[in-house]
């Protein structure tokens, strides 16, 4: 603890999140490549497994990334006692900005992927139909309709999936505050 110099919220905060930043590249590599071998091995159609299991993973990489980006910060840093419950504040306030955006592109995303997909797959089939089977308008509209339902229940269950893995991956950023708390605690003078 000697020689280290006690540093301000702002650079405390800013250097967490700038360490939060710089692993969390790091450490979403590598969740990506673990995350896609454990994925690979169980049923497709099993989205509630596969969120939780992106929730187990996501914990894990979370911790990590905020024990590297605390080691990083306080190697050379102390903070005041009084300045760790601002620290904690801005952290929290970061976590939940990032969360939010997360899940805002994510739900984004699934929109329009597929809206695309089927949209896609299914152009080259409905000109075919079209052209080759002379269907009237009624059955061209029945096909449209299921189209639509197909779309609207692929939507709601990717919706879900995404609303559970959302707030599971929120739980588990928020759960690790008290950790962080915990390890930053350690630096206080």
């Amino acid at each position: 603890m000697k020689n280290k110099e006690v540093a301000t919220v702002r650079t405390i905060t800013g250097e967490l999140i700038g360490g939060f930043i710089l692993y969390g590249l790091v450490f979403g590599i590598l969740y990506s490549f673990i995350y896609s071998a454990i994925i690979n091995r169980i049923p497709k159609d099993s989205l509630i497994l596969t969120a939780i299991i992106a929730i187990i993973l996501q914990g894990i990489t979370v911790f990590c990334i905020w024990r590297c980006s605390i080691a990083t910060t306080f190697r050379k840093r102390l903070i005041e006692k009084d300045d760790v419950k601002t620290v904690m504040k801005n952290l929290i306030i970061f976590t939940v900005i990032i969360s939010f955006l997360t899940a805002m592109i994510n739900f984004a995303q699934v929109n329009e992927t597929v809206e695309n997909e089927i949209n896609s797959k299914l152009t080259v089939s409905e000109m075919y139909m079209k052209y080759l089977y002379d269907y009237d308008d009624d059955e061209i509209a029945q096909y449209d309709a299921e189209k639509e339902k197909i779309i609207s229940e692929t939507k709601s269950r990717l919706y879900t999936y995404l609303a559970v893995l959302e707030i599971g991956l929120l739980a588990v950023y928020l759960g690790v505050v008290p950790l962080q708390k915990k390890a930053i605690l350690k630096y206080e003078v």
